[in-house]
Formats: C-alpha cells, structure tokens, sequence
C-alpha cells in the first residue's frame, strides 16, 4: 500500500502532465488558431485542473469555430456546473440536446442542473430520459433518486437509490445526499 507521500508525488506527476499537455496546445493554438478541436481538447484539460473559468474560455472559443459540436456545448455546461452557474448550464445542455438528442449524459447533468434549481419533477423526467438512454447510467437513478426524496416520494427514492448503488454510484455519498434532499437542501 503506498503511502500519503507517494500518493502526492502521484498527483503532482499528474498535474505536471496535464499542464504539459495545455502547454503543447497552447503553442498549436499559437501557430494555428482556427483549429476547434486544439480548443476543445485544451478546455477539457482546464476541466481537469479546476479551472473552469479557463475551460469556459476555450470552449467558448470552440463553439465560435464549430457552433454544431454537441460534445463542445455539454463541455461548456459542466464547466458551468462546477461555477454553480446552472442557469448557463442548462443554456448549454440544452444546446448539446438540440444538437444530438441521444446525449445522454447532456439529459443527466441537465437533470441534476435542475434538480439544484428546484425543479425536481423536470429533473426526473431528465433521469428518466438518461435511463431510457442508457439503463446503466448509475448517477441518473441517484438524481432521480434524490428529486423523488425532495417530493416526499420516499417508495420511489429507496428504489432508484438501490440501482444506483447496485450500478457502482458511491452508496454512502447517496445516503448523505438524500438525508439532504429530504430537509430540501440541494447538492451544494
């Protein structure tokens, strides 16, 4: 079992990689500027290094260069989220569904977007979309999990948490969470 510092060297080996890659992009951005994927691929890197206002930037910069990339506004969306902006997300999201109506992860974030917003039965009709989508999709049956809890509906609740954690979503965190959404406290 490796220890605490072994593990933080891991993580600073990590860092230093992504910032390697953001580097490299950024000289191909440099050199060439009209590229929407160098764009793309910088903002998720950002994302990876909680930096979502620089991740907003590049995606931004990618949908200005291709407005029909589904991936690039979902992108933007959770860069969103993680600001607590999910009025912009939810612009986002809508966009990547309009784009391609099969995203199903775009369905899954809007519903948690929503479910933070209170609008807990738009929520589940989002989850319940994602698992039309894909029945495996263990973070939608946590938030329609929770927005079933935020309406009283504890029958309903228990079910979707139990797939859910049977589909590997993190059981305790859900348990904590839905404590919260039965007081009507939201996930921030």
């Amino acid at each position: 079992m490796g220890s605490d510092n072994d593990k933080s060297q891991d993580h600073g080996d990590l860092l230093s990689l992504l910032q390697g890659k953001v580097d490299y992009l950024t000289k191909l951005i440099g050199d060439k500027p009209a590229k929407y994927e160098f764009y793309k691929e910088r903002g998720v890197l950002y994302g990876q290094l909680a930096d979502p206002v620089a991740a907003i930037k590049d995606f931004s910069e990618a949908i200005k260069l291709e407005p029909k990339n589904a991936d690039v506004y979902y992108n933007r969306g959770m860069a969103y989220v993680h600001l607590k902006e999910y009025f912009a997300a939810l612009d986002d999201f809508n966009q990547a569904i309009g784009l391609d109506p099969l995203h199903v992860d775009a369905y899954n974030n809007r519903a948690a977007a929503l479910y933070e917003l209170g609008h807990s039965e738009m929520a589940i009709r989002d989850a319940d979309k994602a698992i039309e989508l894909n029945p495996k999709q263990s973070s939608a049956y946590a938030v329609r999990s929770l927005a079933n809890a935020n309406l009283g509906r504890e029958d309903d609740a228990k079910g979707d948490f139990a797939l859910a954690k049977d589909l590997g979503f993190d059981h305790h965190l859900l348990f904590h969470l839905l404590q919260r959404a039965r007081k009507g406290q939201r996930l921030n």
